[in-house]
């Protein structure tokens, strides 16, 4: 008899989100595994991803939405806020703010730069996210008995329908999935940061198995209820690629290429524009032959530029709108090396591992990855080297890893002058792990530890 799984998720094929990436593959693979999945999710409009439309082909899905009330309420609410938001919002410049914890001075989003905004902004998402669940709880009654749900953390409304769930169904295998953390030490303000962290202490406490995207947010979990945590990381579908051209674009200049958001600014790529600076003034570059690729949207694009003009590159800068996923993985293919950025710090323990660059794994391109932040060894930077798929800087490590980030860019462009290639000798065993077909594998694993668990309560 097959194992029926019911997976609760904010986002799900086919929404053109990378938050929908992670719980449709995992639902693909499952489904190919020999259980049968059923997915409640969040209805969204808007433009639709097709490749995660086919994957999911087959499997039923649920929707809850807001209702005419909520969206009333948030409307004016928007009406009221936005004056206020504008104002602040694109000012980068004014976003730097000293740690209270650290004593450093550090990048901060736009939640947090303003926290009394942003805590009102936290609450009606809140708001948001009870309002979908309330709007599902006839669908959960009605639903019948699941072995397994799985909840996957990137809003709460999976939190709130998960908790509703297991109370109703005390026999279900509940696995709480977090791809985002709940407490999001540099989103969430203070005045509202006690919300989040009670959802994570009930989490912590019933649900018979947590899995974590990260290291980091694995360790936050409670030490008492850590033999409950597995880690299984974001990967790449090595089949979204089949057909993708590969050839690289007709040009001779060597394309570095960003896909992605620049999370408001928190993402900063300035010390690869420094070291791309640098060659050029020392003349181991021609700046007539390169350019920086951008696929998203014009407001992270402007960022991208921004930072690039600081070392007056901002004329290199060439901006492709906001792609489809099959597009923008095609633009990676095509280019010579691949960039992105991310953060992390030590007192966050959030360990951001940007499912980008995982993504980018399938590209078989080489990679930049640029790491800001307090923290001395980070998780992308473990997993970049690990799989040698490119080079990674770390800012605590700044005065080494800026000579072997320059020494690296040196080398890959003498090596694009002579072959019209660049180098790529990755450790295919390593990468294999990060196949979702193979995480799935870990899923199920999981899942079965986790039902032996439940068992035995």
């Amino acid at each position: 008899m097959k194992h029926k799984v019911l997976l609760i998720c904010n986002y799900f094929a086919p929404d053109h989100t990378i938050g929908a990436v992670r719980t449709s593959k995992l639902a693909k693979y499952l489904r190919n595994s020999g259980y049968e999945v059923e997915v409640l999710t969040e209805k969204k409009k808007g433009e639709e991803d097709e490749l995660l439309k086919n994957d999911i082909k087959g499997i039923p899905i649920y929707y809850t939405e807001n209702s005419k009330r909520f969206i009333w309420l948030y409307a004016h609410y928007e009406k009221f806020i936005q004056p206020y938001k504008k104002k602040r919002f694109d000012k980068l410049d004014n976003r730097k703010r000293v740690n209270r914890k650290t004593g450093n001075i550090e990048f901060y989003p736009f939640e947090t730069a303003y926290p009394i905004i942003g805590s009102l902004d936290y609450v009606f998402g809140q708001l948001k996210q009870i309002d979908l669940f309330r709007n599902a709880k006839r669908l959960l009654r009605k639903k019948q008995k699941f072995d397994f749900i799985i909840t996957s953390y990137g809003d709460s409304f999976a939190y709130f329908a998960g908790k509703y769930y297991c109370k109703h169904h005390k026999d279900t295998t509940w696995i709480f999935d977090i791809r985002d953390s709940i407490y999001r030490y540099k989103f969430i303000p203070d005045y509202v940061s006690l919300i989040p962290k009670r959802y994570e202490q009930y989490i912590w406490k019933h649900a018979d198995c947590i899995t974590g995207v990260s290291k980091g947010i694995c360790k936050r979990v409670s030490p008492k209820f850590r033999h409950k945590v597995c880690y299984l990381t974001n990967g790449f579908d090595q089949i979204d690629r089949k057909g993708l051209k590969r050839n690289r674009m007709d040009t001779h200049k060597m394309i570095f290429t960003y896909t992605g958001s620049m999370y408001g600014g928190l993402c900063d790529l300035s010390v690869f524009f420094n070291v791309m600076k640098d060659l050029i003034l020392n003349e181991q570059i021609d700046e007539k032959r390169i350019e920086f690729h951008f696929a998203g949207n014009e407001s992270a694009f402007q960022i991208f530029k921004n930072q690039a003009a600081q070392y007056q590159l901002a004329e290199q800068c060439i901006s492709h709108g906001k792609l489809s996923r099959h597009d923008a993985m095609e633009l990676q293919q095509r280019s010579d090396m691949l960039l992105v950025a991310s953060y992390d710090y030590q007192n966050c323990k959030g360990g951001v591992i940007t499912g980008k660059a995982l993504e980018y794994m399938g590209a078989r391109r080489p990679v930049i990855a640029v790491i800001t932040g307090d923290i001395k060894h980070s998780e992308l930077a473990d997993i970049v080297r690990k799989t040698n798929i490119g080079i990674a800087y770390e800012d605590t490590h700044r005065s080494k890893d800026y000579v072997i980030l320059y020494d690296y860019v040196r080398l890959q462009y003498q090596k694009f002058l002579e072959t019209n290639e660049t180098e790529y000798k990755p450790n295919e065993t390593e990468i294999c792990k990060y196949d979702y077909e193979n995480l799935t594998k870990r899923l199920v694993k999981i899942m079965i530890q986790a039902e032996r668990r439940h068992g035995k309560r």
